[in-house]
């Protein structure tokens, strides 16, 4: 299960790929820019093939894409005949939709991949959720013994295996699961209040959870109880409520994207410490795409076949929403730094208009080259850096509470 729900996960990263590089291409083809070259993956050709003025191809490290598309910074040499289908000579706004266009299509796929989820699989609308074990503390699976450092899970010796939570806090726990890891994970500091069916009686626990990572965990493995009721939303529920999860998504990718400075100061300050995800689904902690290759097969053996790949769906949709953010800062190499440009260009150009000058020429890239080069530099460093963790020192099992 495992094996499978990895390679479904590299399957869907390369078909985004693709699909952002389709992005741009189809926007330059739509407004007659000459692209030649559409190529998946870096490195040395495995297959090309040569298609009117454009190659189609193949290379042999999976990391990326690529479409050539002539003109696209000034630093290049263009042919007479080239001219007027140059990246660089046509309208700004042309422009600027071919730069988007790549974000563009990550969050539609995101879109979609949320549709498909909420059409093809019910979702709890009444139910709490059920105990399936609990672990000794927040680095180690139930039964072993914690290691020198490791944080106790505040659940031991409380909670038991088929309890059932139906509260938390007195807000009636009724979409299951997810609902219940939520309330846990956003309850404030200090003692949770937890109402338990066990064994036909009511019982009220209080459990001060540990804070890890700025969220509230317990140590509990949890599933949806077995009197859950489930309901197909259909499809009106399933469009308004993907645009829902994409919001939620989005919000969460940016605070995601927030935590990234701190979480690389804990890789480099302890990097032995044992690391948590703080979420029910694909972490809290920032991984490499190994490591979200890992959820996706962690996925796959803790729900099986249906629920693997309803998770993993899930997944390749919140990657694509953080892909398609990180992709549109403005700094050089991503298709946000060169967005950048053309806005200073068209401001610059027309407060010159508004002095009665000429528009300038285009902004000299040989002087952003070091800056680029930095932050080039700074991208690659930071994901050895936590390709390195995710192999020395993976995040803990993300689907557990």
């Amino acid at each position: 299960m495992m094996t499978i729900g990895v390679l479904a996960f590299v399957i869907a990263l390369l078909v985004s790929v693709m699909l952002h590089e389709a992005g741009h291409f189809v926007t330059a083809k739509l407004f007659g820019m000459k692209a030649t070259q559409f190529f998946v993956g870096f490195g040395t050709t495995l297959w090309s093939r040569q298609k009117g003025e454009t190659e189609y191809g193949v290379k042999a490290i999976p990391a990326g894409g690529f479409v050539k598309i002539i003109g696209m910074t000034p630093l290049e040499e263009i042919s007479v005949e080239d001219q007027p289908r140059a990246f660089i000579n046509k309208p700004g706004w042309q422009r600027f939709i071919v730069l988007v266009a790549g974000s563009t299509m990550h969050f539609i796929i995101a879109l979609v991949l949320l549709f498909i989820v909420l059409l093809s699989w019910p979702s709890v609308v009444h139910g709490a959720s059920r105990v399936v074990t609990v672990e000794n503390c927040l680095s180690t699976s139930t039964g072993q013994a914690c290691p020198a450092g490791a944080t106790p899970a505040p659940a031991v010796g409380k909670f038991k295996p088929n309890d059932v939570i139906t509260a938390v806090n007195g807000q009636p726990v009724t979409h299951g699961t997810q609902q219940l890891i939520s309330l846990i994970s956003n309850a404030p500091h200090g003692p949770v209040a937890f109402t338990v069916a066990r064994a036909g009686s009511t019982i009220n626990l209080v459990v001060t959870p540990a804070i890890v990572d700025g969220k509230a965990k317990v140590g509990l493995e949890l599933n949806d109880a077995r009197e859950a009721k489930y309901l197909r939303v259909g499809f009106l529920g399933a469009v308004t409520g993907s645009f829902h999860g994409f919001g939620s998504l989005f919000v969460d990718s940016f605070k995601a994207l927030g935590v990234v400075p701190h979480e690389i100061g804990q890789l480099i300050s302890h990097p032995s410490e044992k690391r948590q995800a703080t979420t029910g689904s694909s972490g809290g902690q920032v991984t490499s795409v190994f490591g979200v290759g890992r959820y996706a097969g962690e996925a796959f053996s803790a729900y099986g076949v249906s629920g693997g790949a309803e998770t993993v769906i899930e997944i390749v949709a919140s990657v694509n929403i953080f892909v398609g953010i990180f992709n549109l800062f403005p700094f050089l190499p991503l298709d946000g730094g060169h967005v950048a440009i053309l806005g200073y260009e068209k401001i610059r150009n027309a407060w010159r208009r508004r002095r009665h000058l000429i528009p300038a020429g285009p902004v000299d890239l040989n002087k952003l080259m070091p800056f680029t080069y930095g932050v080039l530099a700074i991208i690659v460093a930071v994901s050895a850096l936590i390709l390195v963790a995710d192999i020395a020192n993976p995040v803990a099992n993300p689907f557990n509470q």
